[in-house]
């Protein structure tokens, strides 16, 4: 099974792009609006779904994508597509915490997610996604200033974890006070 590829892209078109490495060329399934944004030389984590008539590769940019991904996909009634477009819908922090707070209308938004889909990922998810760290949408925004400070993301949340600051800039001051220790 292929789970990574780094190479080349060759050819760009709707929904897929052609990636040339050591010789061979893979199609991998991308959101569209994924494909403008690529630079010729790309890396992507890789599902790849069999069926009958044959097999798909599935594009992520990063192993958190990857891995919200098929907890979608073990959803009933969710496939590949709809999955991916999920994960790509916005950040995967913020569909994590959709998910979590019950969002309907995030996940209705989603072309090819219908309310019923929709009620059983939340249903499903939200205790599979309870086993990460709680993250609120305030800490989403602290966490991402703290990672374009150049903490890892693991130490950005450790170090917002417990604090009772509000605001996001003074709970990154709090933290970087934490991170600087």
């Amino acid at each position: 099974m292929l789970a990574y590829i780094q190479g080349n892209v060759l050819h760009k078109s709707p929904g897929y792009i052609i990636v040339a490495t050591q010789g061979l060329g893979y199609k991998i399934t991308l959101p569209e609006g994924i494909i403008r944004e690529l630079a010729e030389s790309v890396e992507f984590y890789l599902h790849e779904a069999q069926r009958d008539d044959g097999r798909e590769l599935f594009g992520f940019t990063s192993v958190d994508q990857l891995e919200l991904f098929w907890k979608l996909v073990s959803v009933s009634g969710v496939g590949p597509k709809s999955g991916q477009k999920i994960v790509y819908a916005e950040g995967i922090e913020q569909v994590k915490a959709k998910i979590m707070v019950g969002d309907l209308t995030f996940l209705m938004s989603v072309p090819g997610i219908g309310k019923k889909t929709a009620q059983k990922i939340i249903l499903e998810l939200k205790g599979a996604l309870a086993d990460e760290p709680d993250i609120s949408a305030l800490d989403l925004d602290a966490i991402e200033g703290l990672v374009g400070l150049g903490y890892s993301r693991r130490d950005a949340e450790t170090a917002l974890s417990g604090l009772e600051e509000e605001g996001t800039d003074d709970r990154i001051r709090a933290a970087l006070k934490r991170l600087s220790r």
